[in-house]
């Protein structure tokens, strides 16, 4: 295993393409469309087709870990019945990764689900961790004994707010009550998992990849921006890390949500993932219903994201106090302007060395490795370190940054004297 873990991140229905799921037939349904805007899917970035290629660009850069993530839907796309094709070509990545001595990071929910899921067992009723964890228990039998590092569910409260709150994510609800609902019973399943791997195999780790935001109060004069800026950032970003530790989910937000219950997670978690993109502003506005109004100040990416490095150190401190193992499973940037991703990666990488040792830090993953499907945006959005030419035929051509990136973990490496590749 290699000292510290250098990799880049990816999502399977963000890149793979050829796949049926809740967000193609979303698409369908015309869900997606928005304000004039209408992404469109068109088989991702075709790595289905072409995996060996993308695999092949993470030795040319020297990354000696992958993270990414099982299709749920291709796995099962009817309930209860398999897909053995789609099972034999996972356990083929796999393999051909740890040929190569990349280390795989596997994701087994990042948003995305069977077409039947939501109408047969939805998050916010008990039945869905049953299911979700019979899904989890088929992969985890297949690969425990091959896949070290795994990650339950990919930033869960921001699936549950698109999902249940804002209803522009599959199954589309609006009430908050049904989002606790679901989050409780992710956190149900991710027990279930938890067990299910470590009889399987005691040396795995398993953690949550949780996405983390720096919130600041917009006027600092005024008391109501903070409140409700400490009450979001309470919310988003304290809320799980606090019930691993209490065993309780609990959040309030007067007039808005009051949620308290019990819930057996012991700390059962092995280490948190932290995904970081950027800072945004809350400002206090008059509404019983939502009280808060979000907004960039000095937005730098194309997501309209501002670039803040030092919240990452902002946001490891936090996750420290869990005294947890600590990997940067997500940090990336969506621009066309190279310099800008080499700016960016630069200035968190160097945030990164400065704490990693101090903070039980083991990893960090850029995202993307490729461009992918990005989340109600479609395919404007460029995250990756490889292009990916969608009018040619999803043709594979390497970035300036992705070199950089090579050479910022060369340099890293030869700094901390660790291992850069896996043994």
């Amino acid at each position: 295993m290699a000292d510290f873990l250098w990799g880049t991140s990816t999502s399977s229905f963000q890149i793979e393409g050829n796949i049926t799921n809740d967000f193609t037939e979303w698409e369908n349904l015309g869900k997606f469309r928005n304000n004039g805007s209408n992404p469109l899917y068109e088989n991702g970035s075709n790595h289905w087709n072409n995996w060996k290629t993308d695999f092949d660009f993470l030795k040319e850069l020297n990354i000696n870990s992958y993270r990414f993530s099982i299709e749920w839907s291709r796995i099962e796309p009817e309930i209860n019945k398999y897909s053995d094709k789609a099972l034999k070509q996972y356990s083929e990545m796999i393999d051909y990764l740890l040929e190569n001595n990349i280390e795989p990071f596997l994701t087994l929910h990042h948003f995305s689900h069977p077409k039947w899921f939501h109408e047969f067992s939805p998050w916010h009723k008990k039945e869905s961790v049953t299911t979700f964890c019979n899904f989890a228990k088929i992969i985890i039998d297949l690969f425990a004994d091959k896949i070290n590092y795994w990650v339950s569910f990919n930033e869960p409260i921001v699936w549950s707010l698109a999902a249940y709150a804002d209803g522009k994510f599959p199954p589309g609800y609006k009430d908050l009550n049904l989002m606790m609902d679901a989050i409780y019973n992710m956190m149900e399943a991710h027990i279930c998992i938890y067990d299910y791997l470590k009889k399987r195999n005691p040396n795995a780790k398993l953690g949550i990849a949780k996405h983390f935001i720096i919130f600041k109060e917009a006027r600092t004069w005024f008391f109501l921006d903070k409140k409700v800026t400490e009450n979001v950032d309470t919310f988003f970003n304290k809320m799980l890390l606090e019930a691993f530790q209490k065993n309780r989910i609990t959040h309030w937000f007067p007039t808005v949500l009051k949620y308290d219950a019990q819930i057996p997670l012991e700390n059962k978690i092995d280490f948190w993932g932290i995904n970081y993109y950027y800072r945004i502003y809350s400002q206090f506005k008059f509404s019983l219903k939502n009280p808060v109004f979000l907004f960039p100040k000095e937005p730098a990416t194309d997501m309209g994201w501002e670039i803040y490095p030092k919240g990452l150190k902002k946001i490891i401190k936090l996750v420290a106090t869990t005294g947890k193992e600590i990997i940067v499973t997500e940090n990336g940037i969506a621009t066309e302007d190279e310099d800008l991703r080499k700016y960016f990666i630069k200035r968190h990488l160097k945030i990164l060395n400065k704490v990693r040792h101090k903070y039980n830090i083991t990893g960090y993953f850029y995202w993307s490795l490729i461009d992918n499907y990005e989340w109600l945006k479609g395919k404007s959005k460029r995250f990756g370190l490889i292009k990916i030419d969608y009018e040619n035929n999803f043709r594979r051509i390497i970035k300036p940054s992705a070199l950089f990136y090579s050479e910022q973990i060369k340099k890293y490496s030869e700094q901390n004297n660790d291992v850069v590749v896996s043994q």
